[in-house]
């Protein structure tokens, strides 16, 4: 009898157990937001009434690719966090977001709809058949009679075509209906197979010592959300500072919504390790040369064994490349990083597309000028030179230009690679008119010698047809020798300065309104006359 009672005080225990342990579920919501440039933490609260004792409270429908290691619980209330566990659930789905359930009301719509068209489809072929069934004229005694005849022709044709004309607009909408019923089927099985994947749950372990009630804090990281910056520069005129915004744009795909959150939008990466670097013994010794050997005639020699070295490789050439939330952010410098709280609540769905939030508006100096290479486009382009722009921590992010209320193209602000002034084109100016033009009567190609000596000059013209002066840098250039047999003689530069290392001349010409400016650039070209060098 010993060991029957014993093994049922154990089982009764085990039951007993398992039943305290049995998780309540609380109902949580996401109260605020804190977005990296890769990832967000995300922070839910829930109200909840404990009973005395230990309990078990869980937070479920959360997102499975939480980072674990990043799961923090806090309570308002007189009771004891013990412990929490994360942990993912294969069998509960999510719930029914609005989205799904307003696609699925509209699927029924559709059908409906779709359905009286079919009965009014059905409906007319009855008739049909009816009309065709009757069409007999007349009996076998008096015969037809060619008055009843003509008038149940007519009345045959013209019924007959009002039927066929029905038939034809109600199955070109039943075929848009069967259309538009297949998108927002196929729409919302994407939809539900977002909801039927597994989700996560936390379980947090609590004690008290009487019944009472409190909040649960729930905080978590999830890396399928971040933000990018983007700017967007607008001068309204050459004569005013330049107007720079400040966007985030906001993406996530976490599975979860953020319905009216506060958001924080952090320049932080959690992703990014935190350790600092360690600098390690830098060993040099004498390179050892690496020998291969190749086989002729499947015979080693000596002879042929090749050493080879290595060229450093050359270093590769950069590519170039009403109200809104920035009236209610604030930007919280912190040790290591920059953070904007928007006070504004926002909503942003889980469909991972990117949704633009103004967090800063500044006025920003600038110096206009245009500018032109008439050898390589003949448009000369609006320059704003930006000064400034470094006082504000800015990003490295893509840059919209507009002028005089025009969208005039995309830029990107490298925030590593720029100086002081950060340079943006602000697109071609078709009121200044410009020309560059080949003089034939200062070509000239002649030999002395062992040498051939060419001659080449051109006219650049620049009219400014607009209402103001303006100022105009004007580039150009002339060849630059890389061989000790080739020279290159400059004749005439009309006061351009050259730079003699890289063959670029570079005038600043104030023209008035009105007026036209022309420069000229001539060159002599010296090799020997047994070879060919191209100059035009």
């Amino acid at each position: 009898m010993k060991p029957l009672i014993i093994i049922g005080l154990v089982l009764s225990f085990i039951s007993f157990s398992s039943k305290a342990a049995k998780p309540v579920e609380v109902k949580s919501h996401i109260s605020d937001v804190t977005v990296y440039l890769i990832g967000a933490q995300v922070s839910r609260e829930a109200a909840v009434t404990l009973p005395k004792g230990s309990s078990t409270l869980a937070f479920t429908d959360l997102p499975r690719n939480i980072d674990p290691q990043s799961i923090q619980a806090r309570g308002e209330g007189n009771f004891i966090i013990l412990s929490l566990l994360h942990r993912i659930n294969y069998l509960a789905s999510r719930q029914k977001t609005s989205e799904v359930r307003q696609l699925e009301d509209s699927i029924k719509i559709y059908e409906d709809e779709l359905a009286l068209l079919m009965s009014q489809v059905d409906v007319l072929n009855s008739e049909e058949d009816m009309l065709n069934d009757n069409r007999a004229i007349g009996s076998t005694e008096k015969g037809v009679v060619l008055n009843e005849l003509r008038l149940a022709a007519d009345f045959y044709r013209a019924r007959l075509s009002e039927i066929k004309k029905e038939s034809i607009k109600l199955n070109r909408k039943i075929i848009e209906k069967k259309e538009r019923i297949e998108i927002l089927k196929n729409q919302l099985a994407g939809m539900n197979a977002e909801l039927q994947q597994p989700t996560s749950e936390v379980l947090i372990n609590v004690s008290c010592e009487q019944n009472i009630s409190g909040k649960l804090y729930l905080t978590y990281t999830v890396y399928e959300a971040g933000w990018i910056p983007a700017y967007d520069i607008r001068a309204k005129d050459i004569q005013n500072p330049v107007q720079m915004t400040y966007n985030a744009r906001v993406y996530q795909n976490t599975g979860e919504l953020w319905d009216k959150v506060s958001l924080r939008l952090s320049t932080a990466n959690p992703q990014q390790r935190g350790e600092k670097p360690q600098i390690m013994p830098w060993y040099i010794d004498f390179e050892q040369p690496v020998v291969y050997e190749r086989e002729y005639n499947m015979m080693k020699s000596e002879a042929l064994q090749e050493v080879i070295v290595a060229d450093e490789m050359a270093p590769v050439p950069m590519q170039l490349r009403s109200g809104t939330a920035a009236n209610f952010t604030q930007v919280d410098a912190n040790q290591t990083n920059l953070e904007f709280v928007i006070s504004v609540p926002y909503d942003i769905p889980s469909d991972n597309r990117q949704y633009t939030i103004n967090i800063q508006d500044f006025s920003l100096p600038a110096i206009f000028e245009y500018y032109c290479a008439p050898r390589l486009d003949r448009d000369a382009f609006l320059l704003a030179r930006i000064t400034g722009w470094e006082n504000y921590n800015l990003l490295p992010g893509e840059i919209n230009l507009f002028f005089e209320g025009t969208y005039v193209g995309k830029s990107y602000l490298n925030v590593r690679n720029t100086g002081d002034t950060l340079d943006l084109s602000l697109g071609r100016d078709k009121g200044i008119v410009i020309t560059r033009i080949k003089m034939q009567d200062l070509t000239s190609e002649r030999t002395i010698g062992a040498n051939k000596r060419e001659t080449r000059a051109w006219e650049i013209s620049v009219r400014n047809n607009k209402r103001q002066a303006l100022e105009l840098k004007i580039e150009d250039q002339r060849p630059v020798s890389m061989n000790k047999d080739i020279e290159v003689e400059t004749t005439d530069l009309s006061g351009g300065k050259l730079v003699e290392e890289t063959g670029i001349i570079t005038w600043k010409q104030k023209i008035e309104p009105g007026t036209e400016k022309k420069l000229r650039i001539s060159f002599a070209v010296k090799y020997p006359r047994d070879k060919r060098v191209y100059i035009d």
